[in-house]
């Protein structure tokens, strides 16, 4: 059995570029909702229980406070080295979803074992940059991350854990 701990690189496999060292850790979440079925004859009991979805979210908060990175996470680009920062009212997150993956440190470096590798082949990101102004405090860009069917792929998966993922070495 191994027992694992440390920290992670979240790469843009899109760009090829990561999105820096992170603060705080990387939240990776695995939820299955259900339906319990009931019959009259088994009044409260359920009778069975049945899979209605398996959402996958992931939050970090990003230590590199750069323009790239907080033009990734709002969903705009760098234009002469500023970013305007737009409402997006009724963008789907869907379609401008990424194709991330998490690597993980091993004795201290990233790793390049696909076997340890996430690959969230349909990423979309929601961010709230947290530019505290202040002596103690340090600015943080934080996204959370929620996995998507990729209907582009076997299964639709909303996430890809191992050497499936070999597409998401970078």
């Amino acid at each position: 059995m191994a027992y694992e701990l440390g920290p992670c690189e979240i790469i843009n496999v899109t760009t090829g570029l990561s999105l820096g060292k992170t603060n705080g850790g990387v939240s990776l979440k695995l939820e299955e909702s259900t339906v319990e079925l009931h019959t009259d004859q088994d009044g409260e009991n359920p009778v069975d229980e049945v899979i209605t979805g398996t959402k996958v979210t992931v939050e970090a908060s990003l230590a590199d406070v750069s323009l790239d990175n907080l033009a990734m996470s709002l969903k705009t680009t760098v234009v002469s080295d500023q970013i305007k920062v737009l409402p997006h009212v009724g963008t789907s997150l869907f379609t401008n979803a990424k194709e991330l993956c998490i690597k993980p440190y091993i004795n201290g470096s990233i790793t390049t074992d696909v076997t340890k590798m996430i690959l969230i082949p349909k990423a979309g990101i929601r961010a709230a940059a947290d530019m505290m102004y202040n002596a103690k405090d340090q600015r943080v860009v934080k996204m959370t991350i929620t996995g998507y069917p990729d209907s582009t792929l076997t299964g639709s998966p909303c996430a890809v854990f191992g050497a499936s993922a070999k597409s998401a070495v970078v």
